[in-house]
C-alpha cells in the first residue's frame, strides 16, 4: 500500500509548485484502479504539460511479463498420442531432409565368418 502514496520524481521546473496537487491526482487514480479491479496491479500514468494526470496504462506490460516457472505443459509426443494433436504438421516444423551424399561404394567382402550368436 505504500507505492499509492510514493513522491513524485523528475518533475518539470514549471510544475514544481503544483507538486502537491500533481501526487494528489495520483493518488486518487491508483486507488480508484485498485478499487475497480480489486488487486494491486502495476499502472502508468501520463502527466501533461498542464499538470493533468491521465492514465496511460493498467496492468503488466508485455515486456514486463514473465512465464511462469512451475507451468506444466504435455509434450507434442503424448499429446499426439492422445489425439489432442493434429497429425498435419506446420510447414515451418517439418524435418527437413539431409542433402544427398555421394560416397563411394565399397563392395560387399564375401566370405566372411560371422561370429557365433549368444545363446
Amino acid at each position: 500500500m505504500d507505492d499509492a502514496f510514493a513522491t513524485l520524481r523528475n518533475l518539470p521546473p514549471h510544475l514544481r509548485p503544483y507538486r502537491f496537487w500533481i501526487w494528489l491526482q495520483v493518488v486518487i487514480l491508483t486507488f480508484h484502479v485498485r478499487h475497480i479491479q480489486r488487486d494491486m496491479r502495476a499502472m502508468m500514468v501520463r502527466i501533461s504539460p498542464r499538470g493533468e494526470v491521465d492514465i496511460v496504462a493498467v496492468g503488466d506490460g508485455p515486456e514486463t511479463i514473465k512465464p511462469d516457472p512451475l507451468a506444466f505443459e504435455l509434450s507434442k509426443g503424448f499429446r499426439l498420442a492422445m489425439g489432442e494433436l493434429d497429425l498435419a504438421v506446420p510447414r515451418g516444423e517439418r524435418l527437413q531432409s539431409a542433402p544427398a551424399v555421394t560416397m563411394p561404394r565399397r563392395p560387399c567382402v564375401i566370405g566372411t565368418r560371422l561370429p557365433r550368436p549368444d545363446t
